[in-house]
């Protein structure tokens, strides 16, 4: 019987370790992490270590500084990917019985555009999809829903193109959309697709927020920024609402979430309601 090679444990991590992956973190993904949280960083970058052979902090610092492919593996074993179909219902119910009204209203297009800036798996932007069908339904005629969903994680972003769910993600979806809008797989009891009508209306691309990368061409009416704003600081807060600001149209809309809607004010922003703002004409 062959032996298996011996997998060895990484070394602790050094205050040194602490601040040089800290820094790190705040330039490749712009989030701030507080330096006496060692052990939420050896948590989430402990597997990195074994995945690429390294047994120390002190070498895979080093890795960092070299390797763009091991920045990106960085930043997504850093990120958290919380989210589900209808989060904060609230929002999606004003668009409904308001908000989509008074943003047609007078345009020459029914073109809407929605921009799920942190997308994670979809639901957020499946959601308001979902809810643009039914507002047409509704009485807005030749409304054209169409979504961008960019993240900065590439293996989440590709999870939102496949737009398969287990029964317990789609929870959140109301009985009579879920007959509408998901397709149940023929050979797996309890997996669940979008269907081609939703799927073909989004495009997803890796982004990230804070440096612009990933977002040229986006221009959008309805800006969902949820969840995010927390995990950056006063600096890196304001380049992410400044990146987002230059690409929602005049009188477009954004969303925060709720815990975080002081974070997004800014000139040329008006408070429709708590965590909804208007990009002011």
């Amino acid at each position: 019987m062959l032996d298996r090679p011996l997998q060895l444990s990484p070394s602790p991590m050094r205050p040194d370790d602490v601040k040089k992956l800290v820094a790190m973190a705040r330039s490749v993904v712009g989030i701030t992490i507080d330096e006496r949280k060692a052990d939420f960083l050896a948590g989430r970058l402990g597997r990195r270590l074994v995945s690429t052979g390294l047994t120390n902090y002190a070498d895979y610092c080093r890795l960092l500084q070299t390797s763009a492919a091991e920045r990106t593996a960085f930043g997504e074993a850093l990120t958290t990917h919380t989210t589900s179909f209808f989060r904060e219902r609230s929002q999606y119910d004003w668009l409904l019985e308001k908000g989509l009204a008074d943003m047609t209203e007078g345009r020459d297009t029914r073109e809407m555009v929605v921009w799920s800036a942190a997308c994670s798996t979809g639901q957020e932007g499946y959601t308001a999809l979902m809810v643009l069908h039914q507002a047409r339904d509704r009485g807005l005629r030749g409304l054209a829903p169409r979504l961008i969903g960019t993240d900065i994680s590439r293996p989440v972003v590709q999870r939102a193109k496949t737009a398969v769910y287990s029964k317990q993600e789609i929870e959140g979806i109301p009985i009579e959309l879920r007959r509408r809008f998901l397709l149940s797989s023929k050979s797996t009891d309890g997996v669940y697709r979008i269907v081609p009508e939703l799927r073909d209306q989004a495009i997803w691309r890796q982004a990230n927020l804070a440096s612009g990368e990933g977002l040229d061409g986006i221009s959008a009416d309805i800006v969902f920024l949820r969840n995010v704003l927390i995990y950056f600081d006063e600096e890196i807060r304001g380049r992410v609402i400044e990146n987002v600001y230059r690409r929602l149209r005049p009188g477009g809309v954004l969303m925060t979430g709720h815990t975080e809607a002081s974070h997004a004010r800014r000139d040329g922003l008006e408070l429709v309601q708590p965590s909804i703002y208007r990009k002011v004409k």
